[in-house]
């Protein structure tokens, strides 16, 4: 799992990369034909993240509850983020991994509830949880990029 940890890593700082390469206004903008933002993508992985590796597994998440319920599954961007905003979510996406690690080695996480994702992958432990995040977050990585290519300004 080391590994996947590592590769999660890497995508991490290539979201923090992107929204440390753009000004407040672009990452909130909404190009026509998208419905969310590069804030939303990179706070939507962080929030998907500690719903599958800490909800899932009863574990106390590292991110609040309101910023779950504003950048879950089936919630939009909106233009609400500050500077300081995107300054705590690049910090967490920093230190999240290495806390997963942490967890993961200290066996934090081995008590696992299956869950059903909206791909069709059924997650029944951690390990399944970790990887299938790293598919997830590329594919909001890749939303990232193509967001970017899409902002006029």
């Amino acid at each position: 799992m080391e590994e996947h940890i590592i590769y999660l890593n890497k995508i991490r700082r290539e979201i923090i990369d992107e929204l440390s390469q753009h000004t407040l206004e672009q990452l909130l903008y909404i190009p026509v034909g998208y419905k969310n933002n590069i804030f939303w993508n990179a706070a939507h992985v962080l929030a998907t993240q500690q719903l599958i590796h800490y909800y899932l597994s009863e574990n106390k998440m590292l991110v609040d509850m309101d910023f779950i319920r504003t950048y879950k599954k089936g919630t939009f961007g909106n233009s609400a983020a500050t500077e300081q905003d995107v300054n705590e979510l690049m910090e967490l996406l920093e230190s999240t991994p290495m806390q997963l690690f942490k967890d993961y080695q200290g066996e934090k996480l081995a008590r696992y509830r299956t869950y059903q994702t909206s791909m069709g992958v059924e997650l029944t432990c951690v390990e399944d949880a970790i990887m299938y995040n790293n598919i997830h977050e590329a594919i909001h990585l890749g939303y990232i990029l193509s967001l970017k290519k899409n902002i006029p300004f």
